[in-house]
């Protein structure tokens, strides 16, 4: 009887162990993306500040993680189609689609309305896409998230 309770016990802890192993994989990746988004407005302030914003436009489709300051230990780099080898809780840029992509390595707790599924898996993708009115004179970007998907 004492080992049953001992393995429930063990059981009970293990699975909480995980859970806080994926909140600490979803706030890092919320960080990271956090991050992008205020290099990319440094960025924009730049040219503004510069008298270059007619170019902010040229922002769109590039790769974002040339806006972090320190590039994620787990970042791939850049492709032009999904890499060979794309493990759990990495990050890589598609070229040919413009798009920043992560496979998140737990998903317990991931919930998806409109995920990609890379090779089977669930992948979460963000983009750089021009926003505002471009016949007054004046295009923004913002880093958008494409995919629909709750993470706790």
């Amino acid at each position: 009887m004492v080992l049953v309770v001992m393995a429930f016990l063990w059981l009970m802890a293990f699975n909480r162990l995980q859970d806080l192993q994926e909140i600490g994989e979803k706030t890092k990746v919320e960080m990271t993306i956090r991050n992008i988004r205020s290099g990319l407005h440094w960025e924009m302030s730049d040219r503004i500040m510069t008298a270059r914003e007619a170019s902010i436009g040229e922002l769109a489709g590039t790769n974002p993680v040339r806006w972090l300051e320190k590039i994620p230990e787990n970042y791939l780099g850049e492709f032009s189609s999904t890499p060979e080898k794309f493990p759990r809780g990495s990050w890589y840029f598609d070229t040919s689609q413009h798009l920043l992509q992560y496979r998140p390595s737990l998903g317990n707790h991931l919930i998806c309305v409109e995920c990609q599924l890379v090779d089977g898996e669930i992948t979460l993708g963000w983009r750089i896409e021009k926003i505002g009115n471009p016949m007054f004179g004046r295009s923004m970007v913002k880093l958008v998230e494409l995919t629909n998907y709750r993470w706790f």
